[in-house]
């Protein structure tokens, strides 16, 4: 009843400075003394005027039917009369945001500024009711009710926070405004500040009451973890626990921009989310926690240090034991794949060596664990769990590994062998079960992908031991066939690196359109390719010059005809 009360003498405050701001009926003495609004300013503020007016008049009507109506009626009436005041604290706002941007000097303006502080002081009026109501709204579910039940209430408490909060906020840009316009607003500060540190302390105990239970409860759960009710509460508990913080947040900003002091609730919002931010690093809130954490570091070490101690020795112990171990089967695996008689490539090689050796050292960790009291069940699920949800996410990579484990198996190519996969030319010079490095022939390093090399042509130059070099001389048509043969015939039998076996071929090829071209198809070692290649070339040249051989240029007969 006294809310209602406070909220009538509030809207009859607007109402009479609205009424007597209209440019018609009951304008008063005031509009014969500014005729100003002929203006277009003066026609915005009437214009802003008429609007507060009319949701004054809206809100009076609201209220009545807020009395009488019952059930999703009066719900409606109530949703409908907060969005009203709303409506009519921010178009206030508006009004004075504009009047304090016109300069104070400007003719006609005074009138205005004297209306736009009335206007402050019963929005203030206003905003004090709105956040009296909200505040006798707001519910906390209790710790018996359902997890739904508490969901629930705790989504409509934080609705109302909100508005709470907004209702704050638009009190304290009237408080600057109210400054703007030179009045003394000490008191009405002051009172906010009241408000504001009840609403931290509030704020901050059911913080702390939250945290404590959620922590019960999550005990509770770990005692029976079938329970699915016990489950759906620590969920709900965890997001009213961020969203107590957030909104803890949001006030402590509100007071830190009133210049008041909020260190314990920097403090409590730390415990709450473990998130660091700036306010964190200023002197009294780092000492404070600094000093909390020190003490419970020692009275961790006093209680259970001991204890502590043995289980990380033994932890030290048993990784220990099993790294040495792993470092000798790694040792072993290398001896045995060297004397298999099975040609293995250096990636299948050095594969199985992580494979066993990280395989121990993984082993070694699980059992470690075990030792030392810590439960591997749901370590275990949640490396599944983790895994499946990395596997979904890095497909394109698992792709990648599938086609170098197959690359592995089938061997298409190994270090150092020259290929051209997947549009790149070079030496391999890295491979992994992801990507393959290869290096270019005017050093260049390229990754390229597995996926790209098993789904493409893979061509690998020095797979075999020998290697035939295909080449083309051209001699003119008048030159000596018979002899032109001998000459290339001498000069693969002199050079060393030609092999006798595969016997190196010279025939006429073709006739071409201005030489006769001889196929040159000596077979060398892979590695002697290009040495051969080019040796041969300068050699033929050299020798034709010496013989009184021509390579004849293209040549082109032209015809002409004269009518």
């Amino acid at each position: 009843m006294f809310f209602r009360l406070y909220r009538s003498i509030a809207l009859m405050a607007i109402l009479t400075l609205a009424g007597a701001m209209l440019p018609f009926g009951g304008f008063g003495a005031e509009a014969a003394q500014h005729e100003a609004a002929t203006t277009d300013q003066a026609k915005d503020f009437d214009q802003v005027m008429k609007e507060i007016g009319a949701l004054s008049l809206l809100i009076e009507d609201l209220e009545q039917r807020v009395g009488v109506e019952s059930g999703l009626d009066q719900e409606v009436a109530e949703l409908r009369l907060m969005q009203a005041r709303f409506a009519v604290l921010e178009r206030g706002l508006e009004f004075v945001r504009s009047v304090v941007g016109v300069d104070a000097q400007q003719e006609g303006i005074e009138p205005w500024r004297e209306r736009a502080v009335k206007i402050l002081a019963a929005q203030d009026s206003m905003a004090r009711t709105i956040a009296a109501d909200i505040r006798s709204r707001i519910e906390v579910p209790e710790s018996k009710d359902s997890a739904a039940t508490q969901a629930a209430g705790y989504s409509r408490a934080f609705q109302l926070l909100d508005k709470l909060n907004y209702t704050y906020e638009i009190f304290i840009e009237g408080l600057e405004l109210s400054r703007q316009l030179g009045v003394d607003v000490a008191q009405r500060e002051e009172q906010l500040k009241q408000h504001l540190a009840e609403r931290a302390d509030n704020g901050s105990a059911l913080l702390q009451i939250t945290m404590a239970n959620l922590d019960a409860m999550r005990a509770s759960a770990k005692a029976v973890p079938d329970d699915t009710e016990i489950k759906a509460k620590v969920q709900v508990a965890t997001d009213t626990v961020s969203r107590l913080a957030e909104a803890l947040r949001v006030v402590i900003a509100m007071m830190e921009g009133l210049e008041m002091d909020t260190t314990g609730y920097q403090e409590l919002l730390l415990l709450a989310t473990g998130q660091v931010t700036a306010d964190v690093f200023e002197v009294g809130v780092f000492t404070d926690l600094l000093i909390g954490w020190g003490q419970t570091l020692w009275d961790v070490v006093i209680e259970s240090g001991p204890g502590l101690f043995f289980n990380v020795l033994l932890f030290a112990l048993i990784a220990f034991v099993f790294y040495k171990l792993a470092n000798l089967a790694q040792m072993l695996v290398e001896r045995a794949l060297d004397g298999a008689e099975i040609e293995l490539s250096l990636l299948l090689r050095r594969m199985v060596r992580l494979v066993v050796r990280n395989t121990i050292l993984f082993l070694g960790v699980l059992i470690a664990l075990a030792q030392v009291g810590i439960s591997l069940g749901p370590l275990l699920a949640g490396l599944g769990v983790v895994g499946f949800i990395v596997g979904f996410a890095l497909q394109d990579t698992l792709s990648n590994f599938a086609a170098g484990m197959l690359i592995l198996i089938y061997r298409p190519f190994d270090v150092d062998d020259f290929v051209e996969v997947g549009g790149v030319s070079g030496k391999v010079s890295h491979m992994s079960l992801v990507n393959t490095t290869i290096l270019t022939l005017d050093n260049q390093t390229i990754v390229v992908p597995n996926g790209k090399i098993w789904g493409d042509v893979i061509k690998n130059v020095t797979a075999q031991k020998a290697r035939r070099i295909d080449m083309v001389f051209g001699i003119s048509y008048s030159d000596d066939i018979p002899k032109t043969e001998k000459i290339l015939q001498e000069i693969l039998e002199s050079h060393d690196s030609v092999l006798d076996d595969p016997e190196p071929i010279v025939r006429v090829h073709e006739l071409g359109d201005s030489s006769v071209n001889f196929a040159v198809r000596p077979w060398v070692k892979t590695d002697d390719y290009f040495e051969t290649y080019w040796a041969i070339t300068r050699a033929v040249k050299m020798r034709f010059d010496e013989e009184g051989i021509s390579i004849p240029f293209p040549q082109t007969d032209v015809h002409l005809y004269k009518e």
